[in-house]
């Protein structure tokens, strides 16, 4: 299981129109079986530590404010489901390079072998 995975999922939603509006309305519990018989290996413990990586990113390093409660990014998640908020507000501020160093090295290597 991996962040890596995590990510691709994300992408591939990003990507997908269709795939992002098949899997916004699921649940996480939902999501995550969907999406291991889809060919994608992450688990509930792979998307928290990305996430929160991702979305410090956005917040310190995209928008260059204080990582507190009245951070802008914040404001975009409300109205939103969590999946479109993730696709569309936050791994779209990243590249592709920047997104791919956002995957712990020891894992990248893991996967590489």
């Amino acid at each position: 299981m991996s962040q890596g995975e995590f990510l691709r999922f994300l992408q591939a939603a990003g990507s997908s129109p269709a795939l992002l509006a098949r899997y916004a309305p699921m649940d996480m519990p939902r999501m995550l079986f969907h999406a291991r018989n889809d060919g994608f290996a992450f688990t509930i413990d792979d998307v928290g530590p990305l996430v929160g990586r991702l979305e410090a990113g956005v917040v310190l390093d995209k928008d260059n404010e204080p990582f507190d409660g009245d951070s802008s990014l914040w404001r975009l998640m409300w109205g939103r489901r969590y999946l479109d908020y993730l696709v569309q507000h936050v791994i779209s501020r990243f590249t592709d390079e920047e997104l791919a160093q956002s995957v712990p090295v020891d894992e990248t290597r893991r996967e590489a072998s």
